[in-house]
């Protein structure tokens, strides 16, 4: 894909991307955050099978939706075939996926412990040449808010593990939302404000390959 072996050059596909770009989430550095806001706090105490509990009843509440995708002229077209879907789990919860919020209030080593292969590293990209990704969000009702994040796949510690790219995802995710309330949507059904869709509301299923070197989260939200 003309990459580069230099993991702060841009791939070649991602430059054509004109969407807006957020450079200050593309590399997972530290799972200590800092300090949570109360109203994003764990409604878990402890490492229990509680929040996946939580978390595989909600799959199959009816009230729980996935996000659909909005697909996009922007993004190149890919001369390869796709890769598959990278998932996030809780332990002995397939396809259930994990809140945000969750994954967002714990650190690494807790996440880990968690997570289904939480603590795998993830060749998946290397295979194809790439140092980088980009993660597209593009939210329904919400197309003029392009939002394009590039992520560094390749660490100075190895290949990015799954725990850290579900820390950098929901780290894009945050910084989304706080753009997108101060936006105004086409559409009132998928709203991003305090009166719409909030962040304890969403779920992180997947990252599912696009095109060439574009990402996109697979997200569903618990109305």
């Amino acid at each position: 894909m003309g990459m580069s072996s230099s993991a702060s050059t841009h791939p070649q596909d991602a430059t054509s991307l004109p969407l807006q770009r957020d450079p200050s989430v593309m590399s997972y550095s530290n799972p200590l955050h800092p300090p949570v806001h109360a109203s994003k706090q764990s409604v878990y105490s402890s490492l229990s099978t509680s929040g996946a509990t939580s978390s595989s009843s909600a799959s199959s509440n009816s009230r729980r939706r996935r996000v659909p995708f909005i697909s996009s002229s922007k993004f190149p077209s890919s001369s390869q075939p796709l890769h598959f879907p990278i998932t996030f789990d809780y332990q002995g919860y397939p396809g259930a996926g994990i809140p945000m919020r969750e994954i967002y209030a714990r650190g690494e080593l807790a996440l880990a412990q968690m997570m289904d292969r939480g603590s795998e590293r993830l060749a998946t990209f290397a295979q194809s040449g790439l140092r980088r990704i980009n993660l597209a969000i593009l939210w329904p009702g919400y197309e003029h808010l392009g939002y394009c994040i590039p992520i560094d796949v390749i660490l100075s510690s190895g290949h990015i593990s799954r725990v850290q790219l579900a820390t950098v995802i929901t780290a894009a995710f945050v910084k989304y939302l706080e753009r997108a309330r101060t936006e105004a949507p086409t559409t009132p059904e998928w709203r991003l404000d305090s009166k719409g869709i909030q962040f304890s509301q969403l779920s992180l299923l997947s990252i599912n390959h696009v095109s060439a070197d574009v990402w996109k989260a697979d997200i569903t939200v618990d109305f």
